[in-house]
């Protein structure tokens, strides 16, 4: 019997991760489920591959936490939670795994087996974009999502040009609509909750 090799990483690896880049490594969903079990880094698995993210800039931070701020107050009393991205998302088929930057949950959060920490049933995902994972996020994370039969709704944050996409579940089967707003002054609405553009963005310091 194969013993299966642990999966390490270089030196190289690492700095490109201190720098805020992103490592892909191609591995088994075995392999995946030792390495997240040890590395402090946020990890992600798609499509046979290992994604391991570098450290987020500080303004991403401050924008997660203006969006935890307002999904909390809207959703207040209403049988949702909101949790940050150290709470993983997971693929039914266990294709993909992944820790969007805000989870909500409609009612009791339903785990996958042997965790409390990833959630198999998230009602609202929400992804703001760096340099380094735009891209992906849109076009490979996106994908992954609308196959999650509890998601009624993505929400892109774009700190870039200060716009949010808004893709949801339709009434009819596979039918997803997007919604793209480009101005402050403008709401963005995902079901319940409408999020304003210029609460989104407050407070944030300029960009070098």
């Amino acid at each position: 019997m194969q013993t299966m090799q642990k999966i390490q990483l270089t030196e190289a690896q690492v700095t490109k991760l201190e720098a805020g880049g992103v490592v892909e490594i191609p591995a088994s969903w075995d392999e995946f489920m030792e390495f997240l079990s040890e590395t402090a880094y946020r990890t992600e698995y798609h499509n046979g591959h290992i994604l391991v993210m570098g450290l987020a800039a500080f303004i991403h931070e401050l924008l997660v936490g203006n969006l935890i701020a307002l999904l909390k107050a809207v959703s207040k009393g209403k049988g949702f939670y909101v949790a940050g991205s150290n709470v993983g998302v997971l693929k039914a088929d266990q294709s993909g795994y992944y820790n969007p930057d805000v989870t909500v949950v409609q009612g009791a959060p339903a785990f996958a087996a042997n965790s409390n920490a990833i959630i198999t049933n998230p009602f609202l995902v929400v992804e703001v974009f760096s340099e380094s994972t735009a891209a992906y996020d849109y076009l490979h994370k996106l994908p992954k999502y609308v196959q999650i039969d509890s998601i009624q709704a993505v929400v892109f944050v774009d700190r870039f040009d200060t716009s949010v996409i808004v893709a949801e579940r339709g009434d009819q089967p596979n039918v997803w609509t997007h919604t793209h707003y480009f101005k402050l002054t403008e709401v963005a609405k995902a079901g319940i909750f409408e999020l304003p553009l210029t609460e989104i963005f407050a407070d944030l310091p300029e960009e070098k």
